[in-house]
């Protein structure tokens, strides 16, 4: 019978589902584990189902303290954090409740007494079933099969004729400059980004030494006005730390790695997130279609649950 595992993000194992599964992300890549673990001052592991030595399913898991209790956290900067499965699950399974996804969840909640995931567009039944609270949250995602230009809003393409020939555009750009960009926007709205500028830079560069991310940056008489760090896993490429100055830059830049993101064979761009109304507007004119990005949230402690409703 399966039984639930617990493993290092290091174990073949683990490495060879994230390769197969349907359901991958940069995020979970054993490699991004370990850069959030270091970044954040977590622990990483994996919590998997296996039967026979197989792993049918796994779930990366960032412990973090709380007193004497032990969370399953959603590491800041990470916009995916769901469980891999090894094919897809039947719905007589799923409605007997004894899938790979159902003994994976019953898994967490015996080994955390607190656990946070960010989902996807996956059937969201098993975390309800599993006593999971959800919070409905949006991303936009953009088809890259055929041409992206093809659904630019008329603002991005009179953007483009005015604006595109003023900038030197670059898939070889600075991730600290992409963290230090982003966090001035921030600041311009009065807002905090919340996350060390040092940690934040190292999470980045530690995700470019592994090979899962580039940056792309847009100058302009030398000086950096737009740039983005794009996650990938091969097939889906995720606009991860995004920041600009005032302007065009960012419009120019993100059409010009659309293209050369669908140049390259990738299939699906996520624009990770679209839950606040401005930022959601500027990607809404790219022409992407707007999709579930559920958080999924389980206390098992009721004195964790108590402190929760009376904060």
């Amino acid at each position: 019978l399966p039984v639930t595992v617990r493993l290092s993000p290091a174990d073949p194992r683990y490495a060879a589902l994230w390769d197969a599964s349907p359901d991958r992300t940069p995020f979970a890549q054993p490699a991004a584990l370990a850069a959030f673990a270091a970044a954040f001052g977590l622990t990483a592991a994996v919590l998997a189902v296996e039967d026979d030595g197989a792993l049918l399913a796994a779930v990366p898991v960032f412990e973090k303290r709380r007193g004497p209790f032990v969370a399953a956290s959603l590491p800041p900067l990470c916009p995916v954090l769901a469980p891999l499965l090894a094919a897809p699950l039947s719905e007589a399974d799923t409605h007997a409740r004894r899938s790979p996804l159902d003994r994976l969840l019953a898994g967490l909640g015996d080994a955390v007494d607190q656990a946070t995931l960010a989902l996807g567009a996956g059937d969201l039944r098993p975390y309800a079933w599993a006593s999971w609270a959800l919070t409905p949250r949006s991303t936009y995602r953009l088809d890259l099969t055929g041409d992206p230009a093809a659904g630019f809003s008329s603002n991005v393409r009179r953007t483009l004729r005015r604006d595109a020939d003023a900038f030197v555009l670059s898939d070889a750009g600075d991730p600290g400059e992409a963290v230090r960009l982003m966090a001035d926007g921030y600041a311009r709205g009065d807002a905090d980004l919340g996350i060390d500028l040092g940690a934040a830079t190292g999470l980045a560069q530690a995700f470019v030494d592994a090979g899962l991310t580039r940056t792309f940056a847009a100058t302009r008489d030398g000086a950096t006005e737009a740039a983005v760090v794009i996650a990938s896993d091969g097939r889906t490429a995720y606009y991860w730390i995004a920041g600009s100055a005032p302007g065009p830059g960012m419009t120019v830049l993100v059409a010009d790695v659309l293209a050369r993101l669908a140049a390259e064979g990738v299939e699906a761009f996520d624009f990770c997130g679209a839950n606040t109304p401005t930022i959601a507007e500027f990607k809404r004119r790219f022409g992407p279609t707007l999709a579930p990005a559920p958080i999924a949230r389980l206390v098992t402690r009721p004195v964790l649950r108590l402190a929760e409703r009376l904060r």
